[in-house]
Order: structure tokens, then C-alpha cells, then sequence
């Protein structure tokens, strides 16, 4: 036999239903994956502008290299 559950007073069932909790759990773990994503995607853009300055940084480097010691620029 199944396990009754009891009545509080007022006609409602004591405690949280099932039902409920698995509406809580899975609007949490839909949060959360809400959440994983945007901060995924923010990593992404911080690096990508990392990336972009890098790239600008040994593009000068390399136009001062050729500028200096192969005398390009002195003709």
C-alpha cells in the first residue's frame, strides 16, 4: 500500500509536492546553464579584444624592425 498524506486543517497537503520540486530543480539547472553561457560568452569577447591589441603590438614591432635594421625606410 501507498503511503497517505495528511491534511493540514485547511484542506491542503502538508509540505512541498512533488511536482514543485521538480519545477524548482529544473528552472535552477536552467539558470544555471543560462548563466554558464553568458559568462562563456563574455570570456570569448574579453579574448578576442586581447587578441585584437596583440596583434597590433607585433604589427608595430615588426614595422619598427624592418624600419631600423633593414634601413628600409632611409633608402
Amino acid at each position: 500500500m501507498r503511503k497517505r498524506k495528511r491534511y493540514r486543517t485547511d484542506g491542503q497537503y502538508e509540505g512541498t509536492s512533488k511536482i514543485e520540486t521538480r519545477t524548482e530543480a529544473k528552472t535552477s539547472r536552467t539558470e544555471a546553464k543560462a548563466n554558464l553561457i553568458l559568462a562563456k560568452s563574455e570570456k570569448a569577447k574579453q579574448t578576442a579584444a586581447k587578441r585584437k591589441w596583440l596583434v597590433f603590438l607585433i604589427g608595430i614591432a615588426m614595422t619598427a624592425y624592418m624600419l631600423f635594421k633593414l634601413k628600409i625606410g632611409v633608402g
